[in-house]
């Protein structure tokens, strides 16, 4: 068995997992309000912002590919989502994740004690595991639990050769980090893939602990504090969210342009769904995109309907109308899964222009088939009508070399697979078997336009960029504009 840290893909078989062995060994015990109050604790897009922020650690057990448990601490200690399958309870897995959270707490956090709400049933292994209870049973919304907690005091020894994986492990790490910053500082908006795709490090714990006897406390956290700076551990999670300037990416970086006193409303609206009637087949959608409120009736019908539209386009794909090739995957799938979470933003709106961006991130049949993607969409609000950067930008050669240019700046080998030919036909819509699919979007800067990337998994083009796009002013492109009525419209 193995125990490291959960990367951000893996966080939804995480809580299937979980959702899973909570039904059949703590709901019993607990009232209906309880079961709904629980399930709305682990909800996706609640845990992922939570672990975004590094306001909790998630730790998953394997054996081999396989997640049998996971374990999840918060910064000041207090375990939760504490669940191992039932076929290997018992057989040192649960032992193995709180050893891992032990080692956490006592190392990077800092914390002097770590608590738990035991679940009934739980509290003898808790016991087991050191941990003593410090109040009785608690009723709350339905749901039963004992606090418990225990002090951290010295760990146990574990095998001699502990200290040589860790070593070993450092030094695998260091290379990646060396290599994310002799190449990972690019200046165009980059929306960042997984932690293993990008490189961030996954700290391992083998079987046992840490031997404090062959490396000290001292030792430990002078090692890693030396070999990554201060504040490594601290920032781990900002790479997901910020380059290495601590400056967002992503949609996060994008600045939106929002007119005042709009002639219409801007709302939400929203689609969700949570199966869990499916015990196999992990099935999950939850989607937010905007809506108009006060263009002229047709109009409006039109543009809220593209809004729609282009949010559930995974939805669609994956779940409403799935095609026989993805049935037969879902069959196949080891660990069969069907999800999508998608977030927007409003990056431009006036009375005559709506420019949305959709990220999306999903799994795509099976767990080993996840996927980010950029989707956009830019509408004139007076007639509903969609703009291509085919309708908009004269791709002449000389746009070709600008644009190509801007994407070089920081990384000569990008897109260097495709001929000038290849690019033109790719920014006119053809997206190459869907590997190069074409987008732009306004924000306050101006126009950015590039591609949705869906390379192979074993391409050797692949560089790790989910998106990437070029980013122009106003000035410098117009030059390239078409007769478009955009160009009156976008000012």
């Amino acid at each position: 068995m193995q125990v490291r840290e959960l990367s951000r893909q893996e966080i939804l078989p995480a809580l299937h997992l979980i959702w899973a062995v909570f039904i059949k060994d703590v709901a019993p015990s607990y009232t209906s309000e309880g079961i709904e109050e629980f399930r709305k604790t682990i909800k996706y897009e609640t845990i992922l912002s939570m672990h975004m922020s590094g306001e909790i650690t998630m730790f998953g057990v394997f054996e081999g590919t396989e997640l049998i448990g996971t374990i999840s601490v918060k910064s000041i200690g207090h375990i939760f989502l504490f669940y191992v399958k039932s076929s290997y309870q018992g057989k040192g897995a649960g032992r193995q994740l709180f050893q891992a959270v032990y080692h956490h707490c006592r190392h990077r956090l800092g914390v002097g004690r770590i608590t738990v709400n035991a679940a009934p049933g739980a509290v003898p292994k808790y016991i087991r595991m050191g941990m003593h209870s410090v109040m009785p049973e608690q009723h709350v919304k339905g749901m039963r639990y004992t606090p418990m907690e225990m002090v951290i005091t010295d760990m146990p020894s574990s095998s001699p050769g502990m200290r040589t994986a860790l070593l070993i492990a450092a030094a695998i790490i260091g290379g990646l980090i060396l290599l994310l910053i002799l190449t990972g500082s690019f200046t165009y908006v980059i929306m960042r893939g997984s932690g293993a795709r990008f490189g961030v490090p996954e700290r391992r714990y083998e079987d046992g602990y840490y031997d404090d006897d062959y490396y000290g406390d001292d030792d430990y956290d002078d090692y890693y504090d030396d070999y990554y700076g201060d504040d490594y551990y601290n920032d781990y999670y900002d790479d997901y969210t910020a380059d290495d300037t601590g400056k967002p990416v992503g949609l996060d970086s994008v600045k939106e342009e929002i007119a005042d006193d709009l002639s219409y409303k801007l709302g939400e609206d929203s689609y969700s769904v949570l199966d869990i009637e499916k015990q196999n087949t992990g099935i999950e959608f939850s989607v937010q995109f905007p809506v108009v409120d006060g263009l002229e009736k047709g109009v409006e019908e039109k543009v809220n309907g593209i809004l729609k539209d282009c949010a559930m386009e995974s939805v669609k794909e994956l779940y409403l109308e799935p095609s026989d090739e993805l049935k037969e995957k879902v069959i196949m799938a080891e660990y069969p899964m069907l999800t999508s979470y998608v977030r927007y933003k409003v990056c431009f709106a006036s009375d005559e222009l709506l420019s949305v961006a959709f990220e999306d991130a999903s799994f795509r049949g099976s767990y080993d088939d996840y996927a980010e993607n950029l989707r956009t969409v830019n509408i004139d609000l007076k007639s509903g009508t969609v703009y291509q950067v085919k309708d908009i930008v004269e791709l002449n050669d000389a746009f070709i070399r600008l644009w190509l240019d801007k994407m070089r700046e920081d990384d000569a080998e990008v897109f260097s697979e495709l001929s000038r030919k290849e690019i033109k036909e790719s920014l006119a819509g053809n997206s190459m078997d869907g590997v190069y699919v074409v987008n732009f979007f306004l924000d306050r800067d101006g126009i950015n336009i590039g591609y949705d990337l869906n390379y192979k998994e074993d391409s050797p083009d692949n560089a790790g960029y989910e998106w990437l796009v070029a980013s122009f002013e106003r000035r410098e492109i117009e030059k390239y504009a078409t007769d478009s009525e955009f160009w009156r419209e976008w000012r």
